[in-house]
């Protein structure tokens, strides 16, 4: 979950040009498979992170949907609004994009299926923190073109799935995100990754997709779709 990530809604229109630039700067090579994973809640936490951070200043995170919407209370126990909340966002990311803990087994999960085919992170964090994003999955052993995507990301993985010419696996843990990818890229492989217990309660299913909640469940199953397209 992010703030992007929960409040973005998909569209039609191109993809930017800055998007457009990380994409070709990824250099995919032609006939090699895919694996495009998303960042916050699937390589790194991002709830739980948020928690202790909100926690520290005297609120209370509490979700009962993957929203961030009435999730967030004061220390009189009113909801904040997403007037309070948009300003909470933006300290977090800025200040601890730099330092969010690793999703267990992610790191070696990744380096195991590398001989599958090409790491690809497509996250929908601000462009502004591109450099702490990048510092963080290297702190944590995960060296991959980054990509900072904007709104829908099923645009990117239909460019991505072009230009492999070859089996694309997604993994992230937005349902809108893998609706996305559903209406623009429907070849891909879907797996609705939901590894922080966090977000089990809360976390709808992604139709079509294959829910996953863990990397050690994970890899294989990516590892076979990769392989035989099952």
């Amino acid at each position: 979950m992010s703030k992007a990530e929960a409040w973005t809604t998909d569209d039609d229109t191109p993809l930017p040009e800055r998007v457009l630039a990380e994409l070709d700067a990824a250099e995919i090579n032609p006939g090699r498979p895919v694996i495009a994973v998303d960042a916050d809640e699937v390589l790194v936490h991002f709830a739980a992170h948020f928690n202790g951070f909100l926690t520290a200043r005297g609120y209370r995170f509490s979700l009962s949907e993957y929203r961030l919407d009435n999730a967030i209370f004061d220390a009189a126990g009113e909801a904040l609004t997403r007037e309070r909340i948009t300003p909470l966002i933006w300290d977090f990311i800025g200040g601890e994009t730099s330092r969010q803990p690793v999703i267990e087994g992610a790191a070696e999960a990744l380096a195991s299926l590398e001989s599958e085919g090409q790491v690809i992170v497509l996250t929908n964090a601000p462009d502004s923190v591109r450099a702490d994003r990048i510092a963080n999955l290297a702190d944590h052993g995960m060296n991959y073109p980054v990509v900072m995507n904007e709104g829908g990301k099923g645009r990117a993985l239909r460019w991505i799935a072009q230009r492999a010419a070859a089996p694309v696996a997604f993994v992230d843990d937005s349902v809108a995100q893998h609706a996305s990818a559903a209406k623009h890229a429907p070849a891909v492989m879907r797996f609705h990754m939901v590894a922080p217990e966090i977000l089990r309660p809360v976390m709808a299913k992604a139709p079509g997709a294959r829910r996953v909640e863990s990397w050690a469940e994970a890899t294989p199953l990516i590892r076979r779709a990769l392989a035989h397209g099952v």
